[in-house]
């Protein structure tokens, strides 16, 4: 065996080795994202992009479908064009949105890795709701894993998702009947990580995403979201992207 040969023998002998130790490292570290990019190979149906499980009534599938379209529809129109196409992963039992959502049983919720999910549950068949999640979904697209999920402070990505979520109870009027007029708001830097935001009583945690909203509304305007999104993709920090 010449030394090429060897060389490329050696590199597949190890990929054996090093792909199925990464593979089971992932499932332990993320098992609801590592059963999210593995769903084709699960018990799910599959109508499109949307994958349900056998406990869902065509009703509720009717319903989804429509709401989705829906939110495309808004997504559109506030970043120009629907970019994203993330798949739907909607779990009928609590039980089973813990395997693919989150623990907190969220109404719903977006993972990042080989493409985005957006795994719904039984109380997320919402359009407020499923526009935020593709939201998130569509700045991922734009930006990228490595900058969504290392440069992107947790309060800018939630209040950028929540320009497409328009439930009554995140308000400006009702968060400025709370914060005195908007004197008494979260200070942005207490909310950088998902660790800071979520960390807190669901009153609070309500207030932060208000908070979020607020700020983000304030900051607004098409060219600015498309500079961020163009000085990110260039190497540029967060701070100094968002300022410019």
């Amino acid at each position: 065996m010449n030394r090429f040969k060897e060389t490329i023998y050696n590199t597949f002998i190890a990929l054996l080795i090093f792909i199925p130790i990464v593979a089971v490292a992932h499932y332990y570290l993320f098992p609801q994202e590592t059963k999210c990019i593995l769903i084709d190979y699960s018990s799910f149906k599959k109508d499109g992009r949307l994958y349900y499980d056998t406990a869902t009534s065509p009703k509720t599938i009717d319903s989804l479908k429509s709401v989705i379209s829906e939110a495309s529809l808004r997504i559109a129109d506030f970043w120009g064009e629907k970019k994203a196409d993330p798949k739907f992963i909607y779990c009928a039992t609590d039980s089973i949105f813990k395997k693919y959502g989150d623990n907190n049983l969220d109404p719903a919720t977006t993972h990042y890795k080989l493409g985005s999910y957006i795994v719904i549950n039984k109380n997320g068949i919402d359009l407020d709701i499923i526009a935020h999640e593709m939201s998130h979904a569509e700045l991922e697209k734009r930006i990228g894993f490595y900058n969504e999920t290392f440069k992107i402070p947790t309060w800018f990505d939630e209040g950028l998702a929540m320009q497409n979520d328009y439930r009554n109870y995140y308000s400006e009027d009702r968060l400025k009947a709370i914060s005195d007029n908007f004197e008494n708001l979260p200070e942005l830097d207490s909310l950088k990580t998902a660790r800071q935001f979520w960390s807190a009583s669901p009153q609070k945690v309500m207030l932060n995403y208000m908070t979020a909203k607020y700020q983000v509304k304030n900051w607004y305007s098409k060219l600015k979201l498309d500079n961020l999104i163009n000085d990110l993709n260039s190497g540029e920090s967060f701070e100094k992207a968002y300022d410019q």
